[in-house]
């Protein structure tokens, strides 16, 4: 899938020592997530990521968020219908969509609202799995630049999260991109900056889902790919740049973000 959404808003599991017993304990959470979440949903969820992303690109052409409030409501309706986690999920992975949408139209206080409005949801889930904590870090991040007042504060629970997330599924590539993805953004002032380039290998080395399933979520490979090319060009290593630059454009050829950066690595 092209995210051209993470141009526009930058523009403006390691395993533990008993790897047996983690890997039984993964397969069976993700075995309970989709018996429990899956087999009862609605075909509303059926490739529910693209929908929402081409809902986002609709809005961007037509600049109407029309499509993307219209899916938000039918989400809404199927929850009050199910009541299943997994539907809060996506609701909420919605609400960063049009939270990005307001931003790009630089009416901050509504994309503040909607993000906010994400945040509210997946906090209202009780019993998190690794992809909820994991969503839960990336919303808050994201949140950050409407209460720069309080970035410590938040960081802190963004961190407290994505652990959470790793602790849960060390094989989760979202959870090693949203904490490689906070360390990339944290000002070195901060203690940023000294472990995003290993996040990132690490999300890069993982399978987008462990169980191929369209209801489940597979975003994450492709910005931890953009995300490290982007961190080797500001070290001006350019082999490294190149390297990954090769592995992302073979990985994902229609890539906007990936191949954007094709022309900062020109003759070096």
């Amino acid at each position: 899938m092209t995210h051209l959404l993470f141009t526009l808003m930058f523009s403006v599991n390691l395993l533990s020592g008993n790897a047996g017993i983690n890997q039984i304990n993964n397969s069976e959470i993700a075995t309970c997530f989709v018996k429990s979440e899956i087999v009862p949903a609605d075909s509303l969820l059926l490739d529910i990521q693209s929908k929402i992303y081409n809902a986002f690109i609709k809005a961007r052409m037509s600049q109407k968020n029309d499509a993307l409030i219209g899916l938000s409501n039918q989400l809404e309706n199927l929850y009050k219908a199910k009541n299943q986690n997994l539907i809060l999920y996506w609701r909420s992975y919605l609400q960063y969509y049009l939270s990005i949408d307001y931003l790009i139209k630089a009416d901050n206080k509504s994309a503040e609202n909607e993000i906010n409005k994400g945040i509210e949801l997946m906090e209202s889930v009780e019993k998190k799995n690794s992809e909820d904590y994991a969503l839960l870090a990336m919303l808050q991040s994201f949140s950050i630049q409407f209460n720069s007042s309080r970035a410590m504060f938040i960081s802190v629970d963004v961190k407290k999260n994505v652990d959470s997330a790793i602790s849960l599924d060390s094989t989760n590539l979202r959870a090693w991109y949203v904490s490689a993805s906070n360390d990339f953004h944290t000002p070195e002032l901060y203690g940023g900056g000294k472990k995003a380039e290993k996040y990132l290998q690490k999300a890069i080395s993982l399978p987008a889902q462990e169980i191929i399933n369209s209801y489940l979520p597979s975003w994450g490979k492709e910005e931890s790919y953009e995300m490290l090319i982007k961190l080797y060009i500001q070290k001006e290593n350019w082999d490294m740049a190149k390297k990954y630059f090769q592995e992302g454009a073979t990985a994902f050829p229609e890539s906007y973000v990936i191949n954007q950066l094709a022309s900062k690595l020109v003759g070096k």
